[in-house]
């Protein structure tokens, strides 16, 4: 390599021509640096002058831009205001009611907030000449509107249409179209120079800044190129000699734990960052220090002993896990974990110490121990069976109810299987549960248990999937266990049935008796009756009604939370049901002076529904309607039918309901306030039964404040309508192809289905109804089927789970075809059901095809869905 000529040592030339010659090498060098260097900057400094002047500027047509925007939003909703309240003012010069005066004065009000907001923002570029024309224009307006409803108020609604029309009003409305639009042009205008000025000026500054950047960057660039120049020789002389150093240091202070090196006497000859950090010492006050300062005193020269056997282990020795406490700089102790080793460094043997701080790893250790305790302690408090078992059925928690109710010990429970603990005939009851929580299916059951002592108890048992985590997130680990006991409840549920039952033999049999007794005095069998006689026996018999109402509205309480209300829905027509119990309870409005009014459309109205119970449903809303409606007050029935639902409405005038008795209304026993009870009558139970029975017809049921006063009860029941009749099969032609039963209740979508299974090579049977589909099944065999969850008068999945139970079924594939597929899947509640697919609506037809061709393919080799 060419060396150029070392002046300094050349004899030749004396010293002061040297350092001359070394001064004129370095001035150029230094000045065209310096000169570089500053040329940059003062182009890089009027590069950014130039950009903030220019940004500034943009910012402000920004801005003005924004304004103009803003008037032209603040003069269309002006606008807008003027088309709703000139639409209220038409609806109530029709209709003249209150409510839509109302609605128009609020309107009216808008126009003149959404003027002021225009007036305030004070942002038209036309001047105050346009504000005055806006401002007048919009008072003569509004005050020619007053002026119609005022007419129609007074004189009628000729009278105000006549105004309406006239060429006044038309004149005003032309003109402020006209102002508007004249205003909103110019602003567009306005808008429109604005952002060609701000395109040319941020031209301007895209040109300016990416001169100066180039320019800038050339001169840094060439500063840089010889800067570089000049040190590269050095910087790859002073690599090689520090490359080997600073790979050895940056291993040992890279590392999280403390390394400290000591001779064979224990004098520390390195520490690096971490151990310096964790002992709290500098370097300079570390080394050549005695390791046993970084013990506290107490362990000191016990230590000394130790570290004076590690010159006795051979050469190479590692050993790890020694527990120790150490010292800091400020006296505090900690816990660590020390693993020793040795080196030989120049022919030096010296021992090696990593270090690492326990101090969190213990106290969450400690804490973790510390929370189990506390689990534990209110887990073995709590009267019910808690515990965990994992993916092979092995008990990992359990509480000490377990114990108790098996009569085993906790070392007999923990770890064992769940069939060493329940025993195999046990085993075998549960296994199916325990097989289906572990597929990923919450399971809820009861079972009886007998204990250690042979007392014979009743448990509700839950069992919850627990999922793992990260790649497991997916899969089943475990499950939980809770088991409540539910022995007493059952025994009190006991009570109270035969309670109710005695009250159903032992009361309604002497009441009948009294009733009819009281009848036949009442009507004359035993002789005419003095008028005091009449009232009593009157009274009597009231009071025996009401009595044999309230025994009969516990029974159906009872009835309905037992499950035993039997119920016989049939088609029905609700007009002459209304009727016949308006003409029922017309005695019973008469007594209170309430007329009854029933309103219905032409339209005939039918439900599928038990005739007698929604009979009762209305006889409770009556009811309940006359007793709150005040002499010569009117209760209206209205029947409607809207969106496939069928909405009987009964309206009363009464004071209404109260506010904190709303949310409670459908309560048992509930009434809004006790004198109810002793003025009106009534056990608080009605409205409980009727919401009962309306649920248990697939109905809903509630109530709002009626206008001008008194409330409103309805309930709404989907309305019947005759199934569509049997569609003819689908793809006759292929005989030889698989035949799928379509079971869906929309003739329009079954027969899309059964044109995409002929076009995948399917032959297609198209049921609407699960009666229908029963009846194909039990014609023909099927090689698979669909199903549409909501079915009429039947729910789809209940279809299936009976397919299960028949054995010409039970292994027929099932895709579900659904709206509600995904939200049905999660609700199914048990793999039982056998569903190969659940595909959302609407279809993908290739997927429909590719599923129905694995779901045969797969029946055929024996398989199941899910």
């Amino acid at each position: 390599m060419h060396q150029p000529p070392d002046v300094h040592n050349d004899p030749d030339v004396p010293d002061g021509q040297a350092a001359t010659v070394a001064t004129d090498m370095k001035l150029p060098f230094r000045a065209s640096i310096s000169f570089a260097l500053g040329t940059g900057l003062l182009l890089i400094f009027l590069s950014i002058v130039a950009s903030y002047s220019t940004i500034n500027f943009l910012i402000r047509d920004a801005g003005r831009e924004a304004q103009t925007q803003q008037t032209v939003i603040l003069l269309e909703r002006l606008v807008s205001q003027f088309k709703t309240a000139e639409s209220f003012q038409r609806r109530y010069l029709l209709t003249a009611t209150a409510s839509d005066l109302d609605d128009y004065r609020r309107a009216r009000e808008r126009i003149q907030q959404a003027l002021m907001g225009v007036l305030s923002a004070q942002t038209l570029t036309r001047g105050g000449e346009d504000v005055r024309a806006l401002e007048r224009l919009v008072a003569e307006r509004v005050s020619l509107m007053e002026q119609i409803v005022v007419m129609r108020q007074q004189s009628g609604l000729d009278a105000a249409i006549a105004l309406v029309s006239s060429d006044r009003n038309r004149r005003l409305h032309d003109e402020l179209n006209a102002l508007f639009d004249q205003i909103k042009d110019h602003e567009s205008q306005v808008i429109e120079h604005a952002r060609l000025e701000t395109r040319r000026t941020a031209q301007i500054v895209k040109l300016l800044i990416v001169a100066g950047g180039l320019v800038s960057l050339s001169v840094l660039a060439w500063a840089v190129w010889m800067i570089l120049r000049a040190q590269a020789a050095s910087r790859r002389i002073q690599a090689k000699l520090t490359d080997s150093e600073a790979l050895s240091r940056a291993v040992t202070e890279s590392m999280a734990e403390g390394v400290v090196t000591a001779t064979q006497d224990g004098v520390i000859v390195s520490a690096n960052s971490a151990a310096r950090t964790l002992f709290g010492y500098r370097a300079t006050n570390l080394l050549g220090q005695n390791v046993v300062m970084l013990l506290p005193p107490r362990y000191r020269s016990g230590f000394t002993a130790f570290f004076g056997t590690l010159a006795e282990r051979p050469r190479g020795f590692r050993e790890a896990g020694t527990q120790v406490r150490g010292q800091r700089h400020d006296s505090t102790e900690f816990p660590v974990n020390v693993s020793f080793g040795d080196v030989t460094v120049g022919g030096r043997r010296l021992f090696t110490a990593i270090i690492r701080d326990v101090t969190e790893s213990k106290r969450i250790s400690e804490a973790l121990r510390a929370s189990e305790a506390q689990l534990r302690q209110v887990t073995d408090t709590v009267p019910a069976l808690i515990a965990y078992i994992d993916g092979d059925q092995r008990f990992q928690f359990h509480n000490k109810a377990y114990e108790e109710a098996f009569g085993l010990t906790a070392a007999q429970i923990h770890g064992k299987t769940m069939q060493e603990v329940l025993g195999p005939e046990f085993y075998a009851q549960v296994e199916g549960r325990v097989r289906e929580v572990l597929a990923g299916y919450a399971v809820r059951y009861e079972r009886e248990h007998y204990t250690a002592g042979g007392e014979r108890r009743d448990y509700v048992m839950n069992y919850f999937p627990r999922y793992g985590e990260e790649e497991d997130e997916n899969t089943v680990v475990g499950f939980f266990s809770l088991g409540n006991d539910v022995t007493e409840l059952k025994r009190i549920d006991r009570m109270k049935s035969e309670f109710v039952s005695t009250v159903s033999h032992e009361l309604r049999t002497p009441l009948t008796s009294i009733r009819g007794s009281l009848g036949l005095v009442s009507g004359g069998i035993a002789g005419e009756l003095p008028n005091k006689a009449k009232s009593l026996v009157e009274i009597a018999k009231n009071n025996c009604e009401r009595l044999i109402r309230l025994i009969n509205d516990i029974l159906d309480s009872e009835k309905i939370e037992s499950g035993k209300m039997s119920f016989e829905p049939r088609p029905l027509e609700l007009l002459p049901l209304l009727e016949q119990t308006l003409a029922a309870n017309e005695g019973f409005a008469a007594q209170h002076g309430v007329t009854l009014v029933l309103q219905a459309g032409r339209m005939p109205v039918r439900v599928n529904a038990d005739a007698d119970r929604l009979v009762q449903v209305v006889t409770n809303l009556l009811s309940n309607a006359i007793k709150f409606s005040p002499a010569q007050g009117e209760v209206r029935v209205v029947l409607g039918c809207s969106g496939g639902s069928a909405r009987v409405e009964i309206s009363d005038q009464g004071p209404g309901i109260p506010d904190e008795f709303r949310k409670r209304i459908f309560q048992k026993f509930s009434q809004a306030d006790s004198s109810d009870t002793r003025q009106r009558g009534g056990t608080g139970l009605g409205l409980s039964i009727s919401r009962a029975i309306i649920e248990r017809m697939d109905g809903s049921i509630g109530f709002a404040p009626a206008v001008p006063r008194g409330t409103t009860f309805f309930f709404a029941l989907p309305e019947w309508r005759e199934a569509p009749p049997v569609t003819a099969p689908v793809g006759l032609d292929g005989m030889d192809r698989p035949r799928v039963l379509v079971c869906e209740d929309a003739p329009d979508v079954a027969s899309l289905i059964g044109m995409m299974l002929d076009r995948g090579g399917f032959a297609a049977d198209l049921a609407h109804t699960a009666a229908q589909a029963r009846d194909y099944l039990k014609m023909e065999t099927y090689a698979a089927m669909t199903v549409d969850i909501q079915l009429p008068y039947e729910n789809g999945l209940q279809l299936i789970a009976q397919l299960r139970q028949v054995k010409r079924t039970e292994n027929l594939p099932v895709l579900v075809l659904s709206v509600s597929a995904a939200e049905a899947r999660l609700h199914a509640g048990s793999p039982a059901l056998g569903v190969w697919d659940w595909l959302e609506k609407p279809l993908d037809e290739k997927r429909l095809l590719d599923s129905l061709r694995q779901a045969i393919a797969s029946r055929k080799t024996g398989g199941r869905g899910t």
